[in-house]
């Protein structure tokens, strides 16, 4: 949050000229928070106590390896239906006591649509979607990029700028929405030719429900969803046509990029008995930032979801190296042409992993994680999460090493578990040299952090003891997500003016202090010889097999 913002009342109550009924109520704003492994929908008061909520499990579809899928109806059917049972829960509340509702929503996953009939070409592409390994590889190798990081990193020192720097760093990942698009490209050639008819439609998920609820009068999507894309330009907050012309990618094809709050659209009636305005969509990370009040430079949220996410924010685009990338947190408040910005990381595997554990019985319940002892003991086992490959290596395996004939059931548990920790602490200690390297040295007061996760004490207490910083665990910390897009909506509506008595709402229910102990840190330079022998372990010959 910028600091720029201006202070004052957080309620200010507006009539809606086209709902005269609801002029006179006291406003409601519903949130919706598509995840990767849930979708959920909250009902808010105007002081955002959950009034009624309800929430359904994604299938993710893995027709081959490497492949996390979602079918686009089974979605949009998922997200009418917790609409409509959190409005049905609500009673004696109506859909005429709704303002505006407010879109959150995992980012970098794919759809192609026919922009006539709606019909889709494929299924949704999820971001740990590694398929497209090849294309990023070979674009990464391809002449035309080494040319261009190693011109900026010549011109550098002469025109010192962020966006030089993070040129001559660039490395593309394939959670990039380009390669997705490349390989559905390369996998189903006929949609080239689509695509020069001017029939496709592209966009991430919040684009296409954006499209599906206006009734196809809208292929829009807001800053902080494009920013994550690896197509947007952070240093001139619009689609780089640097990257679509090296990458052959039509910009026509990209949605309209628009402020995070303000006006997106109107459901069309016929789907809940009324025209809602669409006043606020943002990316699922970024809504926690906001849901979390993370709103000062330096300000650190940590997120264990379905994946590990590190976000610092930095006010001003900041320059960043190979693996750590500038993104959009969201439109300023009180002068949404300008945005804020913030450095992210992230791993794939966190929740997926605490899934499997359940899944193959290292534990019955997730009550049952907090049995575990936080007491610092000297590990003999570790575990490596890599269900979606390992930092830049989508071939990684995962698995474990040390287990011998003593090893108990507890040891594995607590060597998985302690994995999640370490995969957080790599990532933060890279994160952290580039802030301190491009915004310069912050002594971060605190973490916080989000996300179902983040329930595990155990967790969060070795977090704390690798990083040395308080860990704050706060309410509303496992619907971060749904909360802030429900703030973005209000604000975008009308109906608040700042953010100052929100973060009043937003309150410290436990932290963890560090521990200060050798044997920690010992356990976590241990895991990290491990990583090498898991290396390229699927190899790129059996990618599609």
């Amino acid at each position: 949050m910028s600091r720029k913002s201006k202070l004052g009342d957080i309620i200010r109550l507006t009539s809606d000229p086209e709902n005269p009924e609801q002029s006179n109520k006291d406003p409601y704003i519903l949130s919706i928070d598509i995840g990767t492994s849930s979708i959920r929908a909250y009902l808010f008061s105007k002081s955002f106590q959950i009034i009624s909520s309800s929430q359904k499990s994604q299938t993710i579809h893995c027709p081959e390896p490497h492949a996390f899928e979602l079918e686009p109806e089974e979605l949009w059917s998922k997200f009418l239906d917790v609409i409509n049972e959190t409005i049905k829960h609500a009673y004696p509340l109506t859909i005429n006591d709704v303002a505006c509702l407010g879109i959150s929503t995992l980012r970098n996953s794919v759809i192609l649509w026919d922009n006539k009939t709606g019909e889709t070409y494929s299924n949704i592409i999820l971001w740990n979607d590694s398929r497209s390994s090849l294309q990023t590889q070979t674009t990464n190798s391809s002449l035309t990029w080494k040319t261009i990081r190693h011109a900026s990193k010549i011109i550098y020192p002469f025109i010192h700028t962020a966006r030089i720097s993070t040129l001559s760093n660039l490395e593309f990942r394939t959670q990039m929405i380009a390669f997705k698009l490349l390989w559905l490209f390369e996998t189903k050639p006929h949609l080239v030719q689509y695509a020069r008819e001017n029939r496709l439609l592209f966009g991430c998920i919040e684009t296409w429900i954006i499209w599906k609820l206006t009734g196809g009068k809208k292929h829009v999507t807001d800053v902080s969803c494009a920013s994550s894309t690896g197509l947007y330009d952070p240093f001139q907050s619009q689609w780089s046509s640097l990257l679509c012309k090296n990458l052959g990618i039509s910009m026509g094809l990209l949605p309209k990029i628009k402020h995070t709050f303000g006006e997106f659209g109107k459901c069309d009636p016929s789907f809940f008995g009324r025209a809602i305005p669409i006043t606020a969509v943002v990316g699922d990370v970024q809504a926690s930032m906001f849901g979390q009040c993370v709103c000062h430079h330096g300000e650190c949220l940590l997120i264990l979801g379905t994946g590990a996410f590190i976000n610092i924010l930095t006010d001003q685009v900041s320059a960043c190296n190979e693996g750590i990338y500038p993104l959009v947190a969201h439109s300023d408040l009180s002068n949404p042409k300008e945005n804020i910005y913030f450095l992210h990381a992230y791993h794939s595997s966190c929740a997926n992993v605490i899934n499997w554990a359940r899944q193959t019985g290292f534990f019955n319940d997730f009550s049952d994680l907090n049995k575990i002892s936080i007491d610092i003991k000297l590990s003999r086992v570790f575990f490596l999460p890599a269900f979606g490959g390992h930092n830049n290596d989508p071939y990684c395996g995962s698995g474990f090493i040390g287990i011998e004939y003593q090893t108990t059931h507890d040891d594995l548990l607590r060597s998985i578990l302690e994995s999640i920790a370490f995969i957080v602490y790599e990532l933060f200690t890279l994160i952290k040299h580039d802030f301190n390297k491009y915004q310069g040295e912050e002594n971060f007061k605190f973490l916080r952090i989000a996300g179902g996760v983040s329930t595990c004490d155990f967790i969060c207490q070795t977090i704390a003891n690798l990083t040395k910083i308080t860990i704050e665990r706060c309410n509303a910390f496992d619907y971060a997500s749904g909360i802030g897009a429900g703030f973005l909506a209000a604000y975008g509506f009308g109906l608040i003016d700042d953010y100052e008595d929100f973060q009043k709402i937003i309150t410290v229910e436990k932290k963890f202090q560090p521990i200060q102990s050798e044997i920690t840190e010992k356990n976590f330079k241990q895991w990290l010889t491990m990583i090498p022998r898991f290396s390229t372990w699927y190899q790129k010959d059996n990618n599609s097999s």
